[in-house]
């Protein structure tokens, strides 16, 4: 039976475990958990499952085989200098946006994959992003592979395309959030809407778009077509979008690259003192 190792538990540890424990993908016997606050949500896992153990970094490492480190960019070299050589081989899987591979590696001799969740999986759907070690073997990553499809569509990305993909699905439902909520807001300025009922409408026009991409195999421009006809209402909506969301995007993925490669920088800078 395999034993999965938790560092940190904020919201994404806590939608995994939650995720597996429900699929009854795992046991939560099989759990080995350390933190450094017992927070919350720690409690109230440990009041449903009180197999869960709740342990210290070197028990974690004497006995985990795949070891998921959730806890913020800056704090996952430290954690892994402080785990003891372990007699065993563990599979150390990072969440953290980046901090690459090439770090993970110099900072462990385990081997290291990272993976990048999205809130979405709570409700089981979403993808899940991989980059594995050039150490990782086909039963790691197989392994790996079985954990997150229990909760979303897996794909292995290149690292060096890693930054641009998670904007397009960790970061994507804040993103379409702001969006849909400068939306709401235009509809109350421009109409006897209220803001509630702006909400429930583009909150359902929201999920059943997505099902219907999905479901029916549709693209965007697609769908753009299907619902717009010639010289109608959409088509003038969609043109105004067509005009003025390039920019706005064009400068999305501007700044959150350009505040990737700080984090990258600062990851740099506090190791350098190690």
């Amino acid at each position: 039976m395999e034993t999965i190792g938790i560092i940190g538990y904020g919201s994404m540890a806590d939608m995994m475990v939650q995720k597996w424990l429900e699929k009854r993908v795992l046991d939560a016997r099989q759990f080995m958990i350390h933190t450094r606050s017992e927070t919350e949500r720690l409690h109230q896992l440990k009041e449903k499952h009180d197999d869960v153990n709740i342990c210290s970094l070197d028990e974690l490492s004497a006995s985990c085989d795949v070891l998921f480190v959730c806890v913020p960019p800056l704090a996952v070299l430290d954690v892994l200098d402080q785990l003891h050589p372990a007699k065993k081989a563990i599979h150390i899987v990072s969440v953290a946006a980046a901090v690459t591979l090439d770090k993970l590696t110099q900072h462990t001799n385990q081997l290291v994959s990272r993976y990048i969740p999205t809130l979405t999986s709570a409700v089981g759907t979403g993808v899940s992003l991989v980059a594995h070690g050039v150490t990782v073997g086909d039963e790691e990553k197989k392994r790996l592979n079985r954990l997150l499809s229990a909760f979303s569509i897996v794909r292995e990305v290149e690292e060096d395309r890693f930054d641009a993909a998670s904007n397009l699905t960790s970061s994507s439902p804040g993103f379409i959030a702001a969006i849909f909520e400068e939306m709401a807001k235009a509809a109350v300025r421009n109409s006897e809407l209220s803001l509630e009922e702006a909400y429930e409408f583009l909150t359902y026009a929201l999920l059943g778009t997505g099902q219907v991409l999905v479901e029916h195999g549709l693209t965007f421009a697609e769908t753009v077509n299907r619902v717009a006809t010639k010289g109608g209402i959409t088509g003038e909506g969609a043109a105004v979008i067509q005009k003025q969301a390039p920019q706005m995007f064009d400068d999305l993925f501007t700044q959150t690259m350009k505040k990737y490669d700080q984090l990258k920088s600062q990851i740099d800078e506090a190791n350098k003192h190690h």
